[in-house]
């Protein structure tokens, strides 16, 4: 292929130089690929390795069917980019980057994919792994991921499917504790407003670690943080990852917190003008395929309350008057 034997059009040039002043992180995260092929040159599994990790970099990610594809053409030229950053590592065209100056040391550099209200995304991180991201959540990975540090930051609610790696744990932090796997499927939830975090397990087995604290969760079993203390539970519905699929499925969850989640997966801002619903609990199903306005109409005919759309992207729920 093209950019394995550095065959590159002035234009290819073009897009690989303004990508790499796009950003110190981009500038960053290139020169440690060239200084990762200077020491190791010739090296097929540093060759992949670099290529796995620069197509991550640049946001492989898909969005969810019923998002619309906005950034169709953004993620085209990322695509192209990374596939002549590679060929310039690899290719005669690396002469125009790469000097004959000591490798220097290159720190590691945190990868940070954020999502935004009313969107989820679908990420493939280098070791093969695939990461389905939840609404305004974020999910970070250092640059040296594929050289046995597959650790990541989450900040949200995110759905995982590990690779398995049998020399190399895979380990998600979060602002509670630290959920360690070899491979499995696992959801987590761990949104600050929800004052809680919580870890369901699909498939395999994890260890949840704060300090000296390491508790094992088994398939069919969650795991919630909060005032201070761990509670193991059952997986239900409404711990289950079934959003990823645009499916929301809720057993007794706190008005308080159904409210958040309305806002996020719809990107608009509720006000509860009655405190006393928040001592409300929710359990049913509904679709994502659904507007905010239809979601309001069903909880209007199953709980005591009314709404009132103050603005486009602005609603106001209260008590049902008797």
């Amino acid at each position: 292929m093209a950019y394995f034997k550095g065959e590159l059009s002035k234009e290819e040039e073009t897009f690989l130089y303004a990508w790499i002043k796009e950003s110190a992180e981009n500038k960053a995260f290139f020169f440690q690929l060239k200084n990762e092929f200077a020491l190791q040159e010739d090296t097929d599994p540093l060759i992949e390795r670099s290529y796995a990790e620069l197509k991550s970099k640049l946001l492989l990610r898909q969005q969810f069917p019923s998002v619309p594809r906005k950034k169709k053409s953004s993620f085209l030229f990322l695509r192209v980019a990374a596939a002549i950053v590679v060929g310039l590592i690899l290719g005669g065209g690396g002469t125009y980057l790469f000097s004959s100056k000591p490798v220097e040391e290159v720190k590691v550099v945190w990868f940070e994919t954020k999502v935004p209200r009313g969107e989820k995304s679908q990420l493939l991180l280098p070791d093969g792994s695939k990461v389905w991201m939840n609404s305004e959540s974020s999910l970070s990975y250092p640059s040296n991921f594929m050289a046995g540090n597959r650790n990541v930051k989450l900040d949200g609610e995110a759905y995982f499917e590990v690779a398995k790696q049998q020399k190399s744990k895979f380990s998600v932090q979060t602002r509670d504790y630290t959920v360690r796997v070899l491979g499995t499927k696992f959801n987590v939830t761990g949104y600050a407003d929800f004052n809680r975090t919580e870890t369901a397990l699909l498939e395999g087995s994890v260890e949840i670690i704060r300090g000296k604290q390491h508790l094992a969760l088994h398939p069919g079993q969650t795991l919630q943080y909060k005032d201070g203390q761990f509670i193991m539970g059952e997986l239900s519905g409404g711990t289950s990852a079934k959003w990823k699929d645009n499916l929301f499925d809720f057993k007794e969850i706190p008005f308080e917190e159904l409210v958040l989640r309305l806002e996020r997966w719809y990107d608009v801002d509720i006000e509860v003008k009655s405190d006393d619903l928040n001592k409300i609990v929710y359990s049913g199903v509904f679709k994502n395929a659904e507007t905010i306005e239809e979601i309001l109409d069903i909880f209007q005919l199953t709980m005591p309350i009314s709404y009132t759309k103050e603005d486009f992207r602005k609603f106001s729920i209260q008590r049902k008057k008797s």
